[in-house]
């Protein structure tokens, strides 16, 4: 599987949340067992390893997060993006007291360990990419955004 195939045009929201991660993680971990990918584990699974490893990271373009869990709380594998309306704060990567105001987040549903570090290169990769990041941080659409992501690996995968 192509990294490319992680992405669905259905995985792509703008969404506004007001109770930070919890309420975000929520609405996350719904949408995402609606369409099956995940199992009922994920909503805790995701929270605990939130709590543990934060995935926050300050580009240089906006604040980004991560957010995983391990592959047993994964049905089928997925990246799904979201733009928040109102930015969320989340832990910094590698930080024990840090925070990362996030503007968007790439949830990461894989079935195999190995395959996290990959996706995580790659993520890194894009959000040192200034044109497309310089295109997310413009007013787009779920459909925009989801077509700006997916030509960025297209391109570059």
């Amino acid at each position: 599987m192509t990294i490319d195939e992680y992405f669905s045009e259905d995985l792509a929201d703008i969404i506004d949340v007001e109770g930070g991660q919890d309420e975000f993680f929520s609405y996350i971990f719904q949408k995402l067992k609606q369409k099956d990918y995940v199992e009922e584990s994920f909503f805790d699974a995701l929270k605990e390893r939130e709590k543990d490893y934060p995935t926050g990271l300050k580009t240089h373009f906006m604040g980004v997060a991560i957010p995983h869990t391990d592959p047993q709380h994964i049905k089928k594998p997925f990246i799904f993006i979201t733009k928040l309306k109102k930015p969320i704060q989340f832990g910094q990567m590698g930080s024990v007291d840090e925070k990362v105001e996030v503007h968007y987040t790439f949830v990461l549903g894989f079935e195999k360990g190995e395959q996290q570090l990959v996706l995580l290169q790659n993520l890194m990769a894009m959000f040192s990419d200034e044109g497309t990041m310089n295109q997310l941080s413009e007013d787009v659409s779920e459909k925009e955004m989801y077509a700006i992501v997916k030509q960025y690996y297209i391109n570059n995968g």
